[in-house]
């Protein structure tokens, strides 16, 4: 029996200002199966951004139950968080957020140096694999300055590869691209797709959501709308 990458059962979450409780998701049911990709798509202040900061262990939820790769995420510890985070899952920022002191190489490296189980002669294989499957393997002495928007988040998700996560996340990984390079990026995220790769993808912009085979609405902080593609039923 197998089971869904990702587990959510009755998710709900309140974020509490100035003794005002605001309630960003309500009881989310969702599950997500290895090698699919799902776009996330809603208003803004729908709860997207909640939803994928709770997806990558970056924050918790308020109730409910969240099962990632079979792990119970609840009540796990700042430590194995970030050290599921780290085995488990690999992001991709609308801003990039690459280290400018650091060149490519290294901004790539970066996520495996705390990684007790790689030599170094492991961690130089792993970076120089994924800068070829990025096509940046030209650029891995440039620094984030020295490239363009599209090449900074090509850099970005290899770094977010390196580390052969279970799950990709990427918020909004289009945003700050012209229409060519956001092109190129939505390409690189469908051909990581097809090679296996498990997508979770927030986007505002619908061409990008096309690329999703799957894609999730969320609306005041519920689900309110669930396509997935027609299951084909074997010969």
């Amino acid at each position: 029996m197998t089971h869904p990458l990702i587990q959510l059962d009755n998710i709900n979450k309140s974020f509490v200002t100035d003794d005002i409780e605001t309630l960003a998701l309500s009881n989310i049911e969702l599950n997500i199966e290895k090698g699919e990709f799902v776009a996330i798509t809603g208003p803004s202040g729908c709860g997207k951004s909640t939803l994928l900061s709770l997806l990558g262990l970056l924050d918790v939820a308020s109730s409910g139950h969240y099962q990632l790769n079979q792990h119970q995420t609840e009540q796990l510890s700042k430590g194995n968080r970030a050290r599921i985070r780290n085995l488990e899952i690999g992001f991709i920022f609308q801003s990039f957020n690459l280290i400018s002191e650091l060149n490519v190489y290294e901004n790539i490296e970066l996520p495996l140096s705390y990684r007790k189980d790689l030599n170094k002669a492991d961690i130089k294989q792993k970076v120089t694999e994924v800068l070829a499957q990025v096509e940046m393997s030209h650029r891995s002495k440039h620094f984030p300055s020295q490239l363009s928007g599209g090449q900074q988040q090509r850099v970005a998700i290899a770094r977010a590869l390196v580390g052969s996560p279970s799950l990709l996340l990427a918020d909004e990984p289009t945003g700050n691209l012209d229409s060519k390079n956001a092109q190129m990026v939505m390409d690189l995220l469908s051909d990581l797709h097809k090679k296996g790769a498990t997508i979770c993808m927030v986007t505002h912009d619908n061409h990008s959501a096309a690329a999703a085979p799957r894609r999730i609405s969320l609306f005041d902080g519920r689900i309110v709308e669930d396509t997935k593609p027609p299951q084909i039923d074997a010969a």
